[in-house]
């Protein structure tokens, strides 16, 4: 019942059915419900849905998705996917996932972004020696994650390339 509660759309629907039971207990049974009262009902509860419906959409849209999907890459640049993690000048970590493991094979910096949000990653491997970098990324594509986060060591290999 505590994880009912705890979500916020199931609390109000709770709310708006005891607050119309409440209403409609306090006439009589034999009365009927004037029209006002029936209307004034139903139009909070049309509007209450429709901002429940449109505050999901909005959070839907904003929400983060935590997998940069790459299209193609090629000429030492990578396209991905519009991301809303992605801006101009940020950088992004690639990983090879080989089951559970993950291993970083790639840094890479966002050069430009389209209109649509399609983002153009320079890439930069971790082993300096590496020279076919993106023709594993390209051949791996499901087993490659892009993530917008860099760790302590990460940020020490990229001052090579800055």
């Amino acid at each position: 019942m505590k994880k009912y509660f705890k979500d916020l759309s199931n609390l109000i629907s709770f709310g708006l059915g005891t607050i119309l039971s409440f209403v409609f207990f306090v006439f009589n049974r034999d009365m009927l419900v004037p029209i006002w009262i029936f209307m004034i009902s139903v139009f909070l509860l049309l509007m209450v849905t429709w901002l429940l419906i449109k505050s999901r959409i909005d959070l839907h849209d904003l929400s983060p998705t935590n997998h940069i999907q790459i299209i193609d890459c090629s000429h030492n640049v990578c396209i991905c996917k519009a991301n809303n993690l992605l801006a101009h000048s940020s950088w992004v970590t690639f990983f090879h996932r080989s089951g559970e493991f993950e291993k970083a094979i790639a840094y890479g910096v966002v050069k430009a972004l389209t209109e649509q949000g399609a983002a153009q990653i320079q890439v930069y491997p971790v082993d300096p020696e590496e020279q076919d970098i993106l023709d594993i990324i390209n051949n791996e594509k499901a087993n490659i994650l892009v993530r917008p986060t860099l760790t302590s060591d990460a940020i020490s290999n990229i001052a090579k390339y800055v």
